[in-house]
């Protein structure tokens, strides 16, 4: 009989290792902080620093809640029921822990490759002039996972979770115990946005950390002109992104979750994109580059993408019990978001300075647990 758990086990220590190597490169940029004596290059490795550091913390929350679950139903409650209710359950925990073997060896032949072919000693390629918008708009590409999850969550993930289990519950695969196990706790947008964003992220943050330790070795080369100076020594936004989305989809109800993607990731691309091609007003002249054209935009575009992110998954039938009727769903939906909107302003006009960290990582945290705590206020 398989031991149902250690698949979560394993990926909770994987996210630990992940959570390790984010902790070492915030150590070795702080350290370069303290010998740096141009002020914005030392105010560049302190922001590196800090978000080093909170994403470590997110990424040890999130291998707890893997670790723990799997380790309790691994020595306690060893069946298939219980290990339909673990975080990834079977068989989904197996894709999840092939997939980042195939990422190793993707990685590993491609070291390989260049090992052979001595392409790892050649030099570099130079960097590439790209206009600032198109700069901005691919460096805003992952903001597009946000299109894909509101579809997994509307229709995909039901489907997939319920043909993959009608096909394991039928007489060929009796044996694993599917055919009399309860299916209906399968939450199957929840599972398969988690499962998505969790392997994109392992692509992103592997790769990175190559590019960050190892640059010979770094699969996308010619996307190192994507990167500002300032991300050059640590990891780029996007880790800090999908590492804010992961723990959102995991932590926060499926309804709010969306809300905090839409606003992190929508809110913010539309507010960076108005800001370089409209932005006259600079809102603090002497600390950032934001404009209040670009706040502004960013602001309004982070209710109405909340709010419609919001209904649309609220009012799916699995999800509908969260808010009760389709009335109280919307009123809901525009408390949680104008609160939300706020919190967005706060955080666009206080980073990096004088919080030193990436508003990647800060959305979906603070955006998340003030859309959560005022959604608490509704059930009381």
């Amino acid at each position: 009989m398989p031991q149902f758990g250690l698949d979560n086990v394993l990926i909770g220590i994987v996210f630990f290792i992940f959570a390790l190597q984010c902790l070492l490169i915030a150590r070795e940029v702080n350290n370069k902080k303290k010998k740096e004596m141009n002020e914005e290059n030392k105010e560049h490795f302190r922001e590196g620093a800090y978000n080093g550091l909170l994403t470590s913390i997110i990424l040890v929350a999130i291998g707890l809640l893997f670790f723990v679950p799997g380790l309790i139903v691994a020595l306690v409650n060893n069946n298939i029921q219980a290990a339909i209710e673990l975080p990834y359950p079977v068989p989904i925990a197996t894709f999840a822990v092939y997939f980042l073997g195939f990422l190793f060896m993707f990685i590993a032949v491609f070291v390989v490759y260049e090992y052979f072919t001595k392409k790892y000693l050649t030099t570099p390629p130079p960097k590439q002039k790209i206009h600032k918008l198109d700069l901005e708009v691919s460096r805003k590409a992952y903001h597009i996972l946000i299109i894909g999850i509101l579809a997994v969550y509307l229709i995909v993930g039901t489907v997939i979770t319920d043909t993959l289990y009608a096909f394991l519950s039928g007489d060929a695969y009796s044996y694993y115990g599917y055919a009399t196990a309860d299916l209906s706790v399968i939450d199957g947008g929840k599972l398969w946005v988690m499962f998505g964003v969790m392997v994109i992220f392992e692509f992103c943050i592997l790769t990175d950390l190559i590019r960050v330790k190892a640059p010979r070795w770094y699969p996308a080369r010619l996307m190192s002109s994507m990167y500002r100076e300032k991300e050059k020594e640590t990891l780029g936004p996007h880790v800090y992104l999908l590492a804010g989305i992961l723990f959102a989809v995991i932590v926060f109800p499926a309804p709010i979750a969306m809300a905090v993607i839409a606003v992190s990731g929508l809110g913010d691309a539309v507010a960076t994109i108005v800001g370089v091609t409209t932005g006259k007003h600079k809102i603090r002249p002497k600390v950032s580059k934001k404009s209040w054209e670009g706040c502004i935009a960013g602001m309004i575009a982070s209710f109405v993408f909340g709010f419609i992110a919001f209904i649309a998954v609220a009012f799916i039938p699995e999800y509908i019990g969260l808010v009760g009727t389709i009335g109280r769903g919307i009123v809901i939906g525009l408390v949680i978001n104008a609160v939300a909107v706020p919190v967005f302003f706060l955080i666009d006009y206080f980073t990096p300075s004088p919080l030193p960290f990436s508003d990647n990582l800060l959305n979906p945290l603070l955006i998340g647990f003030t859309m959560w705590g005022v959604y608490l206020l509704f059930t009381i």
